[in-house]
């Protein structure tokens, strides 16, 4: 068993769970308890179940044929919400056989409802899905003032919302021009009224620009964003501001130009940006500031989560830092790190088995899972 946190190995491990906590961890057979269930994983390694720090679930469609991604999931979400709940949940069940146990889902606008009970129905054992916290629907440049800002975080957590999500800026996966939608001073507001609400705060921002408002503001995580200097994270780590760089998801919509409909073209800029990405998770790195491992999946990208991974180890991390940004980072970007994150006494039982050492290579996260369990309970056999 393999702890992220110093990269500690116990061996043998036992962990004995009971309902959805973890009591003890032992290396001696005869704690084991009189009666327990025995389940035997110890052929393979195991480490923490993993963290998607950026996910948006009701983010789908049902490929109707003709129709666009975007535009079709639109429309279901308004129309026809029991087919994005359905679609939701499958791309749940896909996503903790993963062995991503916990998704942090960082927006979902129309599909809000959607997620809270997803959310519900997962603590409550009814969802084969990760632990889901939700930001709910998201505040974006329709916030026209700072009282609107104020109404929109005090109405996204009286919906339940676990945390807060802002987009700083205008950019998206179909256009990597940006264009600033709040100001300092409204970035700042947001920022405290969700803390002063008691949630964690986190905020899109793929320019550069943008991103060094957002860091002057001071929220918990920050997602996307390109282009930043040796200052800028000497003020993330001065400020405790988590890293969620989501390299990837620009490979995702790369890879699948026909199926989003966009111009061969937009290869090269998709390209551009990832190479911009992967420069600045790799200089952050080199700073020390903490990085969490997000997919930002959408759509079919659900069943890729963690295809991050590999994007850490070009960005010069070890396997077991990786590892930490797969785990106690994504946790500790929204308080739960004494939760989520580790195998350890008072921890929910989330536990991954692969075969191979993932502190040698970090693909076995990706290629070997042989088993899953989600707060004491299997998952993936």
């Amino acid at each position: 068993m393999i702890d992220p946190l110093d990269g500690g190995v116990l061996a043998p491990a036992i962990v004995i769970v009971r309902e959805d906590r973890i009591v003890a961890v032992e290396t001696d057979e005869a704690k084991i308890p009189c009666g327990a269930q025995i389940i035997d994983w110890s052929a393979y390694s195991g480490v923490p179940g993993l963290v998607d720090a950026h996910t948006h679930l009701s983010y789908q469609t049902d490929d109707e044929p003709g129709s666009e991604p975007w535009s079709r999931r639109w429309w279901l979400v308004q129309e026809e919400p029991a087919v994005v709940d359905a679609l939701a949940r499958r791309a749940a069940e896909k996503t903790v056989k993963l062995g991503v146990t916990t998704a942090i889902d960082k927006g979902a606008g129309a599909g809000s409802p959607i997620v809270a009970r997803m959310r519900d129905d997962s603590a409550a054992g009814r969802l084969v899905g990760p632990r889901i916290y939700t930001a709910g629907r998201g505040i974006s440049g329709a916030a026209t003032s700072i009282e609107h800002i104020k109404t929109q975080i005090q109405q996204n957590v009286a919906e339940g919302a676990d945390l807060i999500k802002v987009y700083a800026d205008t950019c998206s996966d179909d256009t990597l021009n940006c264009t600033a939608s709040f100001t300092l001073e409204e970035l700042t507001a947001a920022v405290d009224e969700a803390h002063l609400l008691g949630k964690p705060i986190a905020v899109h921002a793929y320019h550069a620009d943008t991103a060094r408002l957002v860091i002057m503001a001071g929220p918990d995580a920050m997602e996307h964003p390109e282009g930043l200097d040796a200052i800028d994270f000497m003020d993330m780590i001065a400020l405790g501001i988590t890293y969620v760089p989501t390299i990837d998801h620009n490979r995702y919509y790369r890879d699948n130009l026909g199926y989003f409909e966009y111009d061969l073209e937009m290869r090269a800029e998709f390209d551009a940006y990832i190479a911009l990405n992967l420069a600045t998770t790799n200089l952050a790195h080199l700073a020390g500031v903490e990085i969490a491992m997000g997919s930002d999946a959408v759509f079919s990208g659900f069943g890729e989560n963690t295809r991050e991974l590999e994007w850490f180890i070009e960005a010069g991390m070890t396997p077991l830092e990786a590892l930490r940004a797969a785990t106690i980072r994504g946790a500790a970007s929204i308080g739960v790190e004494d939760q989520v994150g580790r195998v350890a006494v008072g921890y929910f039982a989330d536990i991954v088995a692969v075969e191979g050492d993932p502190l040698t290579d970090i693909r076995v996260l990706l290629h070997a899972i042989r088993g899953v369990m989600k707060g004491g309970e299997l998952v993936s056999p």
